[in-house]
């Protein structure tokens, strides 16, 4: 899957950073490439490895998942949509949720906008998906706020959004297949089947710290 998600991605960016969890070491064809920036951590980041960077705070930056197709507009549409709004009071993605509660006893108590489908109008939500989205380098969560959320980066990094009155909106697309999963054979373990499904209380908290309190459509 990394292989495809690379290929899908990195001629559209200036520099790619892979944070490589449990491999013993960077394969050669990232080793040396002069627009991939690969590094094995010393301990497992999980999903928290999309913030183990800083960027510098006027970079444009996408948060990435290695299991996600980029369709071959996609860098282009997102960066003119962020700098067509005030870039530094909003983050843009493709994959959001709107909780139907201010205090959810599980994540089934949302509407989602999956980055598959169409969408006629952007749409602001509670939470985005850290997978698929444009921010400026100010508007990226600091590791050691995020470095303890491993397995629940979107509801950390929606509530750190949150708390510096950052703007979360869902980009309008006409096709599917603006972003999609990568094609495997057979299942494959995510974060949404060991973990996301049966979400503890802790996070549930989280989420009742920004949950319905952002909506609406321009």
């Amino acid at each position: 899957m990394l292989l495809h998600a690379v290929r899908s991605i990195l001629d559209q960016v200036d520099m790619l950073h892979l944070c490589m969890n449990e491999w013993k070491e960077v394969p050669p064809e990232y080793r040396n490439h002069p627009k991939v920036s690969a590094f094995v951590p010393e301990e497992d980041q999980k999903d928290v490895g999309k913030f183990v960077k800083t960027p510098d705070p006027d970079d444009i930056v996408f948060l990435v998942d290695d299991d996600l197709n980029y369709s071959d507009e996609y860098v282009q549409r997102m960066v003119k949509c962020l700098e067509s709004h005030d870039a530094e009071k909003l983050v843009i993605g493709t994959h959001g949720s709107t909780y139907s509660s201010t205090a959810p006893e599980n994540v089934h108590q949302r509407t989602a906008i999956k980055f598959g489908q169409p969408l006629e109008k952007m749409q602001r939500v509670d939470q985005l998906g850290t997978g698929a989205l444009v921010a400026l380098g100010c508007n990226v969560a600091p590791y050691e706020y995020m470095k303890s959320s491993q397995k629940f980066v979107d509801v950390r990094y929606a509530r750190w959004l949150y708390e510096n009155g950052i703007e979360s909106w869902v980009i309008d697309r006409e096709e599917w297949g603006f972003v999609r999963r990568v094609p495997t054979e057979g299942e494959h373990e995510t974060i949404f089947k060991t973990f996301t499904k049966r979400t503890p209380q802790a996070v549930l908290d989280e989420i009742a710290v920004f949950a319905g309190r952002t909506t609406g459509a321009v």
